[in-house]
């Protein structure tokens, strides 16, 4: 199945270059005047828009939508070795197994565990975690649907620019093309940078958000299945019971 997708994916990046390019050449589609004025203007606003620190998360939230994320089937199986521990009692495993952990919202889970807090106490604090998650990943995205609105604004703008020092650039044909070519690029860059780049990252963005926040729905209830000592078997049934799609079952909805 990867195969076709990446077949497909191939031929139609193949279309669209092809289509774009044909008749035109690498040396006429790239502009350096037309991909500063857009380029360059969508990063001054969004510096004065946002702060350094959320463009640094906003970066890091990007590539992180590129890398494998964590299974369900992967958080079900850590999340059946700590019942088992916990059924145990065996507090010392479970402060060796939260060192080791890779997913901090489920460390913050297993921490109440060993606090031996509540499970009224467990869903506040976490619940209140995974809106903080949440709340992380919508900033981000606010970022990328800036970027997507600005580039065709400045892709405008440099077109507008470029016909203005066109229209007092008359004497000669020399004169005129080299503003012409500017102003048809400048449009297009701010287009394609919007539509082919800044767009697809934000859905690829909301996407990981939803999967996330459904893992971290899945992993309260895992959690608070531990805290009453439900088998570990039962436990695994239970998160398996969302669904993979990132949407909870009607099941695991109405136990909510």
């Amino acid at each position: 199945m990867n195969a076709v997708l990446v077949t497909v994916f191939a031929i139609a990046l193949l279309m669209f270059s092809s289509t774009v390019f044909r008749d035109i050449g690498l040396t006429m589609a790239i502009n350096p005047d037309a991909l500063m004025i857009v380029v360059g203007g969508t990063i001054v606003a969004v510096f004065l828009g946002f702060p350094f620190k959320r463009l640094k998360e906003a970066s890091y939230d990007i590539i992180e939508t590129f890398r494998p994320k964590r299974t369900r089937q992967e958080m079900a199986k850590e999340m059946l070795e700590i019942a088992r521990m916990y059924r145990r009692s065996d507090i010392r495993a479970l402060e060796r197994r939260m060192k080791v952990m890779e997913d901090d919202f489920l460390k913050i889970g297993v921490n109440l565990l060993i606090s031996h807090q509540t499970n009224d106490e467990i869903r506040a604090v976490m619940e209140r975690a995974m809106a903080l998650r949440v709340m992380h990943y919508n900033y981000s995205q606010n970022v990328l649907k800036t970027v997507s609105r600005l580039t065709p604004s400045f892709g405008l703008a440099g077109t507008v620019i470029s016909l203005v020092k066109m229209f007092g650039n008359l004497q000669s044909l020399e004169t005129i093309a080299p503003h012409m070519a500017v102003a048809m690029m400048s449009t297009f860059y701010g287009v394609i940078i919007s539509n082919l780049f800044m767009l697809p990252l934000c859905a690829k963005l909301e996407e990981r958000a939803l999967q996330s926040e459904a893992l971290m729905h899945s992993t309260i209830e895992g959690i608070e299945a531990v805290n009453n000592l439900d088998h570990p078997l039962s436990i695994e049934e239970r998160i398996n019971g969302f669904c993979v799609t990132g949407e909870m079952s009607p099941a695991a909805m109405s136990s909510t």
